[in-house]
């Protein structure tokens, strides 16, 4: 039986989850059934919030704070109400970043 304390952590955010979320935040700007933002909110909030863990273990000054503000925005059990058009902006921004920050949080690249 193995302790409790003992439980690996995770080091980082294997990169086809990266590319595959981006993809799916980007698909987000586009007009798709409501149940696909339901999930989008959902995921995004664990994605994000996994990521800021992975950047604060990696000892990064900024990306824990922009990772850890997207978890918010993107938390589904208290919406954050903006216009579609609003909504748009940040979803392909946020897949930009995803994208840009990859290194970051999918190896073991050290901080800047």
């Amino acid at each position: 039986m193995q302790d409790c304390a003992q439980v690996q952590k995770p080091q980082a955010v294997p990169k086809p989850i990266i590319y595959m979320f981006a993809l799916v935040l980007a698909l987000g700007a586009l007009p798709m059934p409501y149940g696909y933002y339901l999930f989008l909110r959902l995921s995004a909030c664990v994605v994000f919030a996994i990521a800021a863990y992975v950047a604060v273990t990696r000892k990064h000054r900024v990306l824990p704070w922009i990772y850890g503000a997207l978890a918010i925005v993107f938390n589904p059990a208290v919406k954050v109400i903006l216009p579609k058009s609003a909504w748009a902006v940040i979803d392909v921004a946020a897949a930009l970043l995803m994208v840009m920050t990859a290194r970051q949080i999918a190896s073991d690249h050290a901080p800047r």
